[in-house]
């Protein structure tokens, strides 16, 4: 594990803060001060050298809070003077993540993007701490998507007609396919559930490849279709 008082001998560890919790030690000599990581967050934090002459630019602020990935650039970094606005920022964002997480868990572990309006679970998704397969953000310690598509609770959606050269057909909610072809790798030659959704808002029809050949989706209220009374899913 990094030492701070290792990589940089000359820092006073008087002038050390505390660090919040779950904070490790990321310090490296060939940076300009010592840095400290969180993985629950997905944060990183700075502390310069109090004294101004001995920092690497004398006129920066001492504290900076940033993610920890420099490919996460959704969030603009905290920089200060202040340890007590660093703080204040860490707990707020473990507030954040905290709440989505639950959101998450109540949902038995993943939800369907277009169900929440939360940029929160996007930056979270950025940082890695959820994952999103298919259409889904998923808690990390969730069961298997393919697991989970099939028990999530779904809201009213568009209902569909499903059919391929080796499956269906069947009808049920467009939402329920989707999570269905995210789960067993469905989607073939770039098709995307966005796809799907927009062609059938727009004509009503939607067809593509698949591991299981060719398939075709129609809108059934687009289309003015009525399910078979002797439809087996006729209860959708």
């Amino acid at each position: 594990m990094a030492d701070y008082r290792k990589e940089f001998p000359d820092f006073p560890a008087a002038d050390m803060p505390a660090m919040p919790q779950g904070f490790e030690d990321n310090s490296w000599h060939n940076d300009s001060c010592p840095n400290f990581t969180s993985a629950e967050l997905g944060l990183r934090i700075w502390i310069d050298y109090a004294d101004k002459a001995r920092r690497e630019h004398p006129d920066a602020s001492r504290f900076v809070l940033e993610p920890a990935e420099n490919e996460d650039t959704i969030t603009d970094p905290i920089i200060t003077d202040d340890w007590a606005v660093i703080l204040a920022a860490v707990e707020e964002e473990r507030a954040e993540i905290g709440a989505c997480l639950d959101q998450l868990a109540k949902a038995e572990g993943a939800i369907l993007h277009w169900q929440i309006d939360n940029k929160s679970f996007e930056v979270m998704r950025k940082r890695g701490l959820i994952s999103m397969q298919g259409d889904m953000y998923v808690h990390p310690k969730a069961r298997k998507v393919s697991e989970l598509a099939f028990t999530m609770a779904q809201p009213k959606d568009m209902r569909v007609l499903y059919a391929c050269d080796n499956e269906g057909p069947a009808i049920m909610l467009l939402n329920q396919l989707i999570a269905n072809f995210d789960a067993n790798g469905g989607w073939q030659y770039r098709a995307s559930a966005e796809d799907m959704r927009g062609e059938l808002e727009s004509r009503g029809w939607f067809e593509g490849m698949h591991i299981n050949g060719r398939y075709l989706v129609l809108s059934l209220d687009k289309m003015q279709l009525e399910p078979h009374p002797d439809h087996p899913a006729n209860h959708t």
